[in-house]
């Protein structure tokens, strides 16, 4: 029976299997040997060399912000991942990870906001006003109401002496 660490090892390794579109990129991003990616996607090694453990633990922490990032599809998240990044120097976020550990996770998630992967823009598309306006509305963004009219008296300015 494997241990608890194995099995959440294992638990973290299926997740993040989730973020790639296939094998191979996996392979890439965890710089992993083929004989030892068969150990891991079967049932998973009874018990995990710790430095394996914290590597996947370190791509998935990565990988799920980088998901919150992308709306359309999570293996993007995968690609971006093993992919050059000009955001920081053409690096990609996979080696950082590899290279500098924990230390890289940190450095990764503080920036995120400027290197994430995003959700492509949609097209531009026609919609009449009153459809844009559903939209908005549909989206909590309702327009604002003007302020009723103030009355206001200034006839004591009229006999200024």
């Amino acid at each position: 029976m494997a241990s608890a660490e194995a099995a959440r090892a294992k638990a973290n390794f299926d997740a993040l299997s989730g973020y790639f579109r296939d094998r191979s990129q996996l392979r890439r991003a965890l710089g992993w040997a083929s004989p030892t990616m068969r150990v891991w996607e079967g049932k998973g090694p009874a018990r995990p060399r710790n430095q394996y453990s914290e590597r996947v633990r370190q791509l998935l922490m990565v990988a799920r912000a980088a998901h919150e990032w992308v709306h359309d599809d999570a293996h993007r998240v995968g690609t971006w991942m093993i992919s050059a990044n000009d955001a920081i120097e053409g690096l990609m976020p996979a080696t950082i990870v590899g290279e500098l550990g924990d230390d890289g996770v940190e450095r990764l998630l503080s920036g995120m906001h400027l290197i994430a992967p995003r959700t492509p823009a949609h097209e531009h598309v026609h919609l009449s006003p009153k459809e844009l306006a559903k939209a908005l509305d549909r989206l909590g963004l309702i327009a604002p109401r003007s302020a009723p009219p103030v009355q206001v008296d200034l006839s004591d300015f009229d006999d200024q002496e």
